[in-house]
């Protein structure tokens, strides 16, 4: 128990919110974030646009997952409806309409993988517009600054 007070729900939120936005960014997917206020006091559904992500929190005896269930019925068809929960009644419910369910580890790891490539791409970018002096020089110049590092210095 002691760790757990040292949690910040909100912190983790933003932090959820911000690596979300990353990835649908990259993948080019719409997204809606739900987050369940149904035993919240004075709760009242509130929608963010962050990014490319819709947030949404629920209001009081609302669950998430009843928003997900309207929300996936409410799609038309052409949507692919891609649902990241643990909870097995509304996999089913998405599954049965045509969704697809995500594990919550597959995410992670895919949202992983992403920052890895991006990351990895962004070390490449960098080392290929270096700055180099000898872009600057003329020829001239270049040859007398070679001979120099060389160590042929005439007086």
């Amino acid at each position: 128990m002691e760790g757990l007070t040292d949690f910040n729900l909100e912190e983790a939120r933003e932090d959820l919110i911000e690596q979300l936005n990353s990835y649908s960014g990259l993948m080019g997917y719409e997204t809606v974030l739900v987050f369940d206020a149904y035993s919240q006091e004075n709760a009242e559904r509130r929608e963010e646009i962050r990014g490319r992500i819709k947030v949404v929190f629920t209001e009081k005896n609302k669950t998430a997952d009843t928003y997900i269930e309207k929300l996936v019925f409410s799609l038309p068809r052409p949507y692919t409806v891609k649902v990241v929960t643990s909870d097995y009644t509304l996999q089913r419910v998405v599954l049965a309409n045509g969704g697809e369910r995500v594990p919550s580890r597959e995410l992670i790891q895919a949202m992983a993988e992403s920052a890895k490539q991006v990351r990895k791409q962004y070390r490449r970018t960098e080392s290929d517009t270096r700055n180099k002096l000898e872009d600057y020089m003329d020829d001239e110049v270049l040859a007398v600054m070679k001979e120099l590092r060389k160590g042929n210095v005439e007086d």
